[in-house]
């Protein structure tokens, strides 16, 4: 089996697309080879009937449908035109049109700009950072990571050493506040719950570092990072006897800077790390600009100033651009997009996806979003979109309007081979590096997950052992099963799928 998505592994890509166009003509076959797989597409319905229909989950809403990409036969239906709450298989509308509109060959810019004049290595003005939404700063693209410090090495190459006045971020080409509809307030304070803008660096959150204190019945030791968040942090974690159990939970009451960590910690536990959301991610993105500046000995006279904070709009008739910064293609950005399901990605896409000109708005890129589906054929009432990444429980997706979509990504020769690239690849990358490992599966599954308390989605592609591509929809809503369940149960199914055989 391949460690690695290849251009020519076990399953190779180019082999799935060339078999993407492929129909066959149920008509030429012969009386008993008709008959041979009628009779095994029977024994696949039933088989994936008991699988999905286990009495220890009869309680939950279900909705599947598969089919082959080969034939078009559909393989299997079960509820499939009901209306679930999709998690991040949300995502997967979100970056079929943002790859359909932008291209992924696309690139979100930063500028920085200067007002004033330089003299004797002073620029007696200020700078401007202005931004549409690149998410890519972040250890996620190591070459990325660095991008300040490259930009304070380009204006110490330029001449200047001290800025007189201040540092402005400018955010606007994002409204705020950055989050979803349908948001849950008790999410908002975690990383994977944080607000996208216009300014983003290290995706918008910090890191929390929880260990144990040397004293019973002490406060926690707790550290944060990167330096310069803005967060105020309240640390209400006890140290308890050695064995206890560990608990710790993060509290913020939106648009606030205080951030409560409460809960305890056992004296012999390891440290745990939490990922919480900053309260205004321009001021994190403009302090740690601010520090990179330092380490180039470039001194800021003035402040980092939120462009929300000025009397008056910015002006930029006598401004000079001192550096143009373009992120990586939008192939890379959905490819981490998809493989680490990462929200703040998806709304950022979401929110690119607006009309040039006035503040990006997630209305507008849902508007694009549904122009891009109703294209593909996706009946509108099939769906209802709220958000980008899948966080809402407002958004509503059927399994025959996903399978439509994942098809239609399949045989379109500008996304299917681009896409089917970025999901994530079972015992090999991704949110599924670590399932299906060593079984017929292993490397056949190319699918996204989605995950959120009492909902469970998987969609994609496999390919059975006779090498025929199959497309699938897995999605679970209002299950009382532990998690791990639900996820043997998908499994079990892509394990038959793969044994499918006419």
């Amino acid at each position: 089996m391949p460690s690695a998505l290849s251009p020519a592994p076990l399953i190779g890509i180019a082999l799935w697309l060339s078999l993407a166009g492929c129909a066959s003509s149920s008509g030429s076959l012969a009386p008993a080879q008709a008959s041979r797989q009628i009779d095994a597409r029977t024994r696949l319905s039933q088989d994936l009937g008991q699988i999905f229909g286990a009495e220890a989950l009869d309680h939950a809403h279900w909705a599947v449908a598969v089919a082959s990409l080969k034939s078009g036969d559909t393989l299997y239906n079960l509820d499939a035109n009901r209306l679930m709450v999709p998690a991040s298989n949300q995502k997967i509308l979100t970056v079929a049109a943002a790859a359909e509109q932008l291209g992924w060959n696309y690139r979100f810019s930063t500028r920085v700009l200067a007002t004033g004049s330089v003299t004797e290595g002073t620029l007696h003005g200020n700078l401007i950072v202005v931004g549409d939404g690149d998410p890519t700063i972040n250890p996620r693209h190591p070459d990325r990571w660095r991008a300040f410090d490259d930009w304070a090495a380009a204006i110490r190459a330029k001449g200047i050493m001290h800025v007189a006045g201040d540092v402005i971020g400018d955010d606007d080409a994002f409204a705020e506040p950055g989050w979803g509809m349908g948001w849950s307030w008790d999410d908002l304070p975690l990383g994977y719950g944080a607000a996208v803008g216009a300014l983003q660096y290290n995706e918008n959150q910090i890191e929390v570092v929880v260990g144990p204190s040397m004293t019973a019945n002490a406060r926690a030791i707790l550290t944060t990072s990167p330096f310069g968040s803005g967060v105020l942090v309240e640390n209400s974690v006890k140290t308890v006897p050695a064995g206890s159990e560990t608990k710790i939970d993060v509290q913020r009451i939106a648009g606030t800077t205080f951030l409560d960590i409460r809960g305890q910690i056992a004296s012999d536990a390891r440290p745990v790390t939490l990922l919480a959301a900053v309260e205004n991610p321009t001021r994190m993105y403009l302090n740690a600009f601010r520090e990179a500046l330092k380490r180039h000995g470039i001194d800021i006279g003035g402040h980092m100033i939120d462009v929300d904070q000025l009397p008056e709009p910015l002006a930029f008739d006598e401004a000079t651009e001192l550096i143009l910064d373009q992120s990586p293609p939008l192939s890379e950005i959905i490819d981490v997009t998809m493989k680490w399901s990462r929200n703040g990605y998806a709304e950022t896409l979401l929110y690119a996806l607006s009309p040039t000109g006035d503040p990006a708005t997630a209305d507008k890129g849902l508007a694009a979003l549904r122009e891009t589906l109703s294209a593909w054929g996706v009946p509108p009432e099939s769906y209802l979109a709220r958000d980008g990444s899948g966080l809402s429980r407002y958004d509503l997706l059927s399994a025959d309007a996903l399978l439509k979509l994942l098809a239609a990504l399949w045989s379109n020769p500008t996304h299917g081979k681009p896409f089917l690239s970025t999901l994530p690849q079972a015992a090999v990358s991704g949110t599924l590096a670590n399932r299906l490992r060593g079984t017929p599966a292993d490397s056949r599954v190319f699918a996204k997950t989605g995950s959120m308390s009492n909902i469970r989605t998987l969609a994609g592609y496999t390919v059975t052992r006779d090498e025929e591509p199959l497309v699938f929809v897995f999605l679970v809503n209002n299950f009382l099963a532990p998690s791990a369940e639900i996820d043997a149960v998908f499994d079990r199914a892509l394990l038959r799928l793969v044994e499918f055989r006419r």
